[in-house]
């Protein structure tokens, strides 16, 4: 089928047949997935979603999110099939990150982000041009993109992931902070869970709290609706957590910037001090020379 989707013999609607025929086959098996990456698979389906339209393309993202689903709950296929060094799985996520960024089309970038999510445990520290795309969809004004967008940046930054610390820093400096804070304000409810597991988790990292704190994140997780929380399990000992850790870090802050202006403050007492006696000091023997020196005059 592989032979046949690719073939340039093969008319649209025996591929788009294939392409069905290979969804059905990769969903939930370990077996036909790596199957499909081991021969000219992988390659193949990122050819066909830079090239074609329509139904054909939408079928081949999906072999490609069963694949990534697969990878992401089987470590071993994971590591085979998506090494760095794979010139078809750098094809595949190149294609999954061209649908992501310039296809305005939510139902070709929903799977995409689910894909690019499954694979975030495959990524380096230095490949954060991942981390943007991703981020930039969190201000998509359809909300299932930017819900999407949020629970892939949050298998990103989970703690099951062991680059967490450096993919935190990323949605940092790509401004990811108040993109989260818009779609608790303003976006639909159906995707504050997973935004505020995504801050909970940013959180963790002593060097995001300031920014979390300053984007006004403390006060967001202290007046979450309560259902929200229950709702979520996830959330139910994050947010309580987290809210700990940025109050701790807010008081330390507190209490840096007290002793910081105690000890200027001390300082600036001292200096006055010595400022005062050495005046004082000057004043005396002023006049001490105005005295003794028109003494010396009237001796000479």
């Amino acid at each position: 089928m592989v032979i046949l989707l690719s073939s340039e013999q093969s008319t649209l609607e025996l591929k788009i047949s294939c392409s069905k025929a290979l969804w059905k086959l990769a969903q939930g098996s370990v077996s036909n997935c790596r199957t499909l990456t081991e021969t000219k698979g992988m390659l193949c389906l990122a050819t066909l979603v830079a090239k074609e339209q329509g139904e054909l393309r939408y079928n081949c993202i999906m072999i490609i999110k069963e694949i990534t689903s697969i990878a992401e709950s089987d470590d071993g296929f994971r590591r085979s099939a998506f090494t760095s060094s794979s010139p078809a799985a750098k094809a595949v996520v190149d294609e999954l990150l061209r649908v992501i960024k310039e296809l305005d089309d939510t139902k070709l970038r929903v799977p995409a982000i689910k894909s690019i999510g499954s694979l975030a445990r495959s990524f380096s520290a230095k490949q954060s041009r991942v981390i943007g795309p991703l981020v930039a969809r969190l201000g998509n004004t359809d909300q299932d993109v930017a819900m999407e967008a949020a629970i892939a940046l949050k298998n990103f930054v989970s703690t099951g992931n062991y680059l967490c610390s450096e993919h935190s820093k990323s949605i940092i400096e790509f401004e990811g902070v108040p993109l989260l804070m818009k779609l608790l304000n303003s976006g639909d409810k159906s995707t504050h869970p997973h935004v505020l597991a995504l801050i909970c988790y940013l959180a963790q990292h002593d060097s995001n709290s300031n920014v979390l704190i300053k984007a006004g994140a403390l006060t967001a997780l202290q007046t979450i609706d309560p259902e929200v929380i229950t709702e979520y399990r996830e959330l139910e000992t994050l947010v309580p957590h987290t809210i700990s850790k940025l109050q701790s870090y807010l008081t330390v802050e507190q209490q840096q910037t007290e002793s910081s202006t105690g000890i200027k403050q001390f300082f600036t007492k001292q200096s006055k001090a010595v400022v005062a006696t050495i005046g004082g000091r000057l004043k005396l023997l002023y006049k001490g020379l105005t005295v003794y020196i028109p003494r010396l005059v009237k001796k000479s």
